[in-house]
């Protein structure tokens, strides 16, 4: 009778942990006659969800077999648009790794990641709502008879500082030369300001800390000086401006089941554009405005990603214009969908086969691990 007790217990744990065990599904399919290969990945805390960089830096490409290998993974697909053909191999968008903002510019079709394995896709623009010595909003100080100013916006993140009315912060992840050209620096170690000197000439970015750079059009000396005197604690929330239908909104939350979460809590993105279906809707038409017509009236080879209604992953790769991508992704059950990098960037992995190899290196790869 133990003995069977025994077996039985066994059994039960074997059985647990199979059906603990992330479940990654592979298949292909032929939507609208477009075929694509599908792949399906249970959101649960089997599994770990990371934006893969090479050497953890922002600029820079690797093989995509070589990111399978270094790092391993259940799946994976590539990620972010990058500068492939001339020579920079800078990221777009924006990116973040375990809670470190690597790229941040402009709005984008976003996967945002927290706890490790849980996912939501948010489209809009990512900025920076910054205040010091834990005070969010300015205060008048009766004793000075003066404003206290305590707050500040950052808008982008290891950008090259080509808008020069721009607010940016530039850290270890940034790996290539960086020059100023006027404006002002802010230099931040261990979140407490040490100095404010004029932007002129190379970055030099600490190693236990990071720059808060103002363009020459962005802001005079006082009004500089008068946030960031040396010894203040600067803090930053990440905020998301988004369009909704009651117009333009600025949020530091996010909708995810019944829940409200802060966006503090997000540990990695990768981004990219157009979004193809946002909260159950075809999206792509006013998506694609301003993009280039090869990239969205083509029928290239396309990577794509979403959640379906199962609240599950769902990593696609095939080929076709942005309204056959929107259709294949609708089709698949998704209520959030968003297209990736494409053409020789194109790259799906998953149960230990390489679905689509990229033709070239990559800037960014989504691994499930």
């Amino acid at each position: 009778m133990k003995r069977l007790r025994f077996v039985f217990a066994v059994v039960f744990a074997l059985l647990f942990t199979v059906n603990a065990q992330a479940k990654v599904e592979v298949k292909n399919v032929n939507i609208g006659g477009r075929n694509a290969n599908v792949v399906t990945v249970d959101l649960n805390k089997e599994v770990k969800l990371r934006v893969s960089k090479l050497n953890n830096k922002q600029v820079g490409t690797m093989n995509f077999k070589t990111f399978i290998n270094n790092y391993g993974a259940k799946a994976a697909i590539n990620g972010n648009y990058f500068e492939a053909y001339k020579g920079g191999k800078f990221p777009y968008g924006t990116q973040m790794k375990n809670g470190q903002m690597i790229n941040m510019e402009g709005k984008n079709a976003n996967l945002i990641v927290f706890d490790d394995y849980k996912a939501k896709i948010v489209h809009g623009t990512f900025k920076y709502f910054g205040y010091l010595d834990g005070k969010k909003k300015n205060e008048w100080n009766n004793a000075t008879n003066a404003m206290d100013f305590n707050v500040f916006s950052v808008w982008y993140v290891n950008v090259a500082p080509n808008d020069t009315s721009g607010v940016y912060i530039f850290n270890q992840f940034r790996n290539v030369p960086t020059n100023f050209n006027g404006g002002f620096v802010v230099t931040v170690k261990g979140d407490v300001v040490q100095k404010v000197t004029p932007g002129n000439g190379k970055a030099e970015i600490p190693k236990d800390g990071y720059l808060i750079y103002y363009g020459k059009d962005a802001a005079d000396e006082n009004y500089v000086k008068a946030r960031f005197k040396p010894g203040r604690k600067v803090g930053l929330d990440l905020m998301l401006t988004k369009d909704t239908a009651e117009g333009t909104v600025e949020t530091s939350t996010f909708k995810y089941g019944e829940e409200e979460i802060s966006f503090s809590k997000v540990t990695d993105i990768m981004s990219a554009a157009p979004m193809l279906i946002e909260n159950g809707k075809s999206v792509w038409e006013k998506s694609v405005k301003g993009m280039e017509a090869k990239m969205t009236q083509g029928a290239g080879a396309r990577s794509l990603i979403g959640i379906n209604k199962n609240n599950q992953l769902v990593l696609v790769t095939t080929s076709g214009t942005m309204a056959q991508c929107a259709n294949i992704m609708a089709s698949l059950g998704c209520t959030d969908a968003f297209n990736l990098d494409g053409g020789a960037s194109s790259a799906l992995f998953a149960n230990g086969r390489y679905l689509r190899n990229a033709g070239r290196q990559l800037n960014t790869v989504l691994l499930i691990q």
